[in-house]
């Protein structure tokens, strides 16, 4: 009895700790996202990858909304990998949002192609 105690207790208190760190980026969670941060953080690999490496992965992928998406509610296997990553029980319209805000994360977007020689040799006239 004492253990369960201590150990919903402990659960709240870190829960609650960890959402606040969370929420200083200025996003909001929903519950459903709460689970993510059991495998991912932001910056450093945990079980599954940091969630800047994934920005910095799919960042140029013009479906990278719909794969992350699939990923989160399906689950996933071997894109990170041997870790697998499980369903998660989150609505279309909360995944949608995280993977945009994981997106949002990308530092490093794609630069534009370096003009060529023949481009670089003509004169505006």
């Amino acid at each position: 009895m004492k253990v369960t105690l201590l150990l919903a207790c402990a659960t709240v208190f870190f829960g609650v700790a960890s959402a606040n760190a969370w929420a200083a980026d200025g996003t909001a969670r929903s519950s459903s996202e709460e689970t993510c941060r059991a495998c991912h953080t932001l910056d450093t690999k945990k079980i599954g990858p940091p969630f800047r490496a994934i920005a910095e992965r799919y960042g140029n992928d013009a479906d990278a909304v719909a794969k992350l998406k699939k990923s989160m509610m399906e689950g996933s296997t071997g894109k990170w990998g041997t870790a697998q990553m499980p369903p998660n029980a989150i609505s279309a319209a909360d995944a949608d949002r995280f993977a945009h805000w994981i997106l949002s994360l990308n530092q490093h977007p794609a630069k534009p192609a370096a003009p060529t020689a023949d481009a670089s040799s003509h004169k505006m006239q």
